[in-house]
């Protein structure tokens, strides 16, 4: 539950009034005005929880159209054997020079 603070004093005119002092209909005013701060605080905090359900309920529901409209996975053929890969390379070997004969 979220936290308020009900007023307790008024600054009006750079004078400072405490509510318990006032008048029992400028009480009334005020205690009105503080139940509406208290509710407004309590549907703020709800619509922030609605916000975050919301976000949430958005994400499931793009995972599952994707996971629902995802191509079929392709089937792998094992009995293949992979073409062998020669991993050493070998350097051409000199010919051997040819001596002449007179």
């Amino acid at each position: 539950m979220p936290v308020t603070n009900d007023i307790i004093t008024l600054n009006i005119d750079e004078v400072e009034y405490k509510v318990e002092d006032l008048s029992a209909e400028a009480k009334g005013l005020v205690e009105i005005y503080n139940d509406w701060n208290r509710k407004e605080a309590e549907v703020r905090d709800e619509l922030t929880r609605f916000q975050a359900a919301k976000q949430t309920l958005s994400n499931q529901i793009i995972n599952k159209v994707r996971a629902d409209n995802a191509p079929e996975p392709q089937e792998v053929n094992t009995t293949e054997s992979a073409p062998e890969v020669n991993t050493t390379e070998s350097a051409p070997e000199p010919e051997a020079e040819q001596k002449e004969s007179a």
